[in-house]
């Protein structure tokens, strides 16, 4: 039935010679983790900080939990089940790991469906706009579908789960902010679930299936990268966020000039370390290992994110500060 659902939509595609492959294209990068960070950033650094925080943490949480889901459910992607299925090239770089569930949906839940929430965390929007931040989640899901790269339950389960982490962190950080000490208890119970995430990454069975030729078709140690990358990503996230919140302590309540300049400095500084992050990831890789250098990588990049960038913006304001006495 899946499998048939995504022929349907290949047909659709053939018959109008792909007339929509390039908004669906743009539509599915809006799901990409690269993307959301540089939009977060702007939110995080310079507009609101508890908004940041919450998206932060639905993002990252997410990103655990997918990389959990995958390597324990396996399942291939849609063009190795069934050779008839062709996906759009273009959609075929950012496919990586394992099918089920979508990563992309659950960025884009925790993202612009977190965006939508109206929490206690922050920033709130009027409803017409939660109504279009919806509709970006469900077109997001589905140009997943309709480029071929994902089935739908890989979108519907990632819809759940997005969903049912949304909730989860709007309850558990209120609790933090009434509770300022169980912020260690959080940071020390996050990183230890993606330490969790590594080991078994590393140390848990893969399938292992074999074309008519006798090559393997699919090899489970590099379907496994993603959940180091988000194991990585998510220790940075959990520390960064600890270390902000108890040593920083940085403000979003600033000026709009001194909010430019943050947010000038910490993306340019951003950018760099992530254009670094691949060739350093290939130079680790021969003494640590492809997943182990990958998720160190990240693990700086997000520390950088959470932690480094608010430290930066405090530098960047104490001259503001002076200037105001």
């Amino acid at each position: 039935m899946d499998i048939n659902y995504l022929l349907m939509l290949q047909n659709f595609r053939e018959a109008t010679g792909g007339a929509l492959d390039t908004i669906m294209e743009y539509i599915t990068k809006l799901g990409e983790t690269s993307t959301l960070l540089l939009i977060l950033g702007l939110i995080y650094w310079a507009i609101d900080k508890k908004k940041g925080i919450y998206l932060m943490f639905t993002l990252f949480t997410n990103r655990i939990i997918n990389g959990f889901v995958k390597i324990t459910a396996c399942v291939y992607r849609p063009w190795i089940r069934d050779a008839r299925i062709e996906p759009v090239p273009a959609a075929m770089a950012d496919a990586t790991g394992y099918s089920f569930p979508s990563g992309h949906t659950t960025n884009a839940v925790s993202f612009w469906g977190g965006l939508a929430m109206n929490t206690d965390d922050g920033m709130k929007l009027p409803r017409f706009f939660q109504i279009i931040l919806w509709v970006v989640v469900i077109l997001i899901a589905f140009s997943r579908n309709y480029l071929g790269v994902h089935t739908p339950q890989d979108v519907i389960v990632a819809l759940v789960i997005g969903a049912a982490v949304l909730f989860l962190i709007a309850k558990l950080l209120p609790v933090v902010e009434k509770n300022p000490k169980a912020d260690i208890w959080v940071m020390l119970g996050g990183v230890a679930l993606c330490a969790l995430l590594i080991v078994y990454a590393a140390l848990k069975s893969y399938p292992t299936d074999y074309a008519a030729d006798g090559s393997v078709i699919v090899e489970g140690s590099k379907m496994a990268v993603d959940s180091y990358k988000n194991a990585g990503m998510g220790i940075g996230f959990f520390i960064g966020w600890f270390i902000e919140r108890r040593f920083i302590n940085f403000t979003t309540d600033t000026g709009i000039l001194e909010r430019f300049i943050r947010v000038f400095v910490c993306v340019f500084i951003f950018e760099m370390l992530n254009t670094a992050a691949g060739p350093a990831a290939d130079m680790l890789k021969g003494v640590l290992g492809s997943g182990f250098s990958k998720a160190l990588v990240q693990f700086v990049l997000i520390l950088y994110f959470t932690a480094g960038a608010p430290a930066i913006a405090k530098l960047i304001a104490i001259p503001f500060k002076k200037l105001a006495k």
